[in-house]
C-alpha cells in the first residue's frame, strides 16, 4: 500500500443507529399524604336540680375546714366579748370608779366584728354544701367566690389578732386566747383559700360531677397524583 494514500473513510452517517430515549417514569409522590388528626375537648356536667341533705360532705376536707373554721370563730368571738378589758371595767384600786380604753374597745369590736361576721357566712356556706344547693346554682362561680372570700377573712383575722394582743397596761390574758384562735383560724382559712384557688385553676367544679371527654377524628389521606409517562 502505498504510504501516500489516505486512509478509505471509515466515519459512519449520522442517526445511522437508532437512538435510544428512555423515558423517565414519574412515580406517584408522597408529599402531603398524611392523615390529618382532629382533637376535640368537650367538658361535660351532671348537676342535682333537687335539693337533698348529703352527710358526706362533712367526711371531705372541705368540710373539716367548715368545721374547724366555725369553732374557732366562735371561740374567738365569745372570748372577744367576755375579755374584761373589752369594755368598761373596775379601774384597779379606785372604788366605784369605771375606766375606758378606746384602743382595747375598739379592737375588741373589730375581733367580735370579723369573728362572727366570718362565722355566719361559713355556716352559710356549710348549709348549702349540705343540702346541694351549691350544685343547684351552677351557674356561680363557686370556688372563684370562695377563694376570695377565704383570702379577705384571712387577711381580717390577721389585723384582728394583731390588735387584739394585751397592751397599754391592760394585761388581760382573755385577750391573748383571743389572738391565739383568730390566727388559728386564719391558718384553716389560708389553707381552705389554697385549696380552692388550686381547683380552679384546674378548672374543676365545687360540687357535681365533671368529666372531659376527649375525641379523635383523622382525615383520609389524599389519593395519589396519577403517574406520568
Amino acid at each position: 500500500m502505498n504510504p501516500n494514500q489516505p486512509y478509505p473513510n471509515t466515519s459512519y452517517p449520522q442517526n445511522q443507529y437508532p437512538s435510544q430515549t428512555y423515558a423517565q417514569q414519574a412515580y406517584p409522590s408522597t408529599a402531603g399524604n398524611a392523615s390529618t388528626t382532629t382533637t376535640q375537648v368537650q367538658s361535660t356536667r351532671t348537676v342535682v336540680l333537687s335539693p337533698f341533705f348529703d352527710i358526706q360532705y362533712l367526711r371531705t376536707i372541705p368540710g373539716w375546714l367548715k368545721i374547724a373554721q366555725l369553732i374557732l370563730m366562735l371561740i374567738a368571738f365569745i372570748l372577744a366579748a367576755a375579755a374584761w378589758s373589752s369594755s368598761s371595767y373596775w379601774c384597779p384600786g379606785l372604788s366605784n370608779t369605771y375606766c375606758y380604753n378606746s384602743y382595747t374597745t375598739g379592737s375588741a369590736g373589730w375581733a367580735k366584728f370579723v369573728t362572727i361576721t366570718g362565722f355566719i357566712i361559713t355556716l352559710i356556706l356549710l348549709n348549702l354544701y349540705l343540702f346541694h344547693l351549691i350544685e343547684k346554682l351552677y351557674q356561680v362561680n363557686w370556688l372563684f367566690v370562695e377563694f376570695i372570700y377565704c383570702v379577705v377573712v384571712t387577711v381580717c383575722l390577721f389585723i384582728a389578732g394583731c390588735v387584739m394582743i394585751p397592751t397599754y397596761g391592760t394585761y388581760d390574758g382573755t385577750r391573748g386566747a383571743v389572738v391565739f384562735f383568730c390566727w388559728a383560724a386564719m391558718a384553716a382559712y389560708g389553707y381552705d383559700a389554697f385549696l380552692k384557688f388550686k381547683a380552679w385553676r384546674n378548672g374543676e367544679v365545687a360540687q357535681g360531677v365533671s368529666a372531659t371527654v376527649t375525641t379523635s377524628t383523622s382525615a383520609p389521606a389524599r389519593p395519589p397524583p396519577y403517574p406520568v409517562v
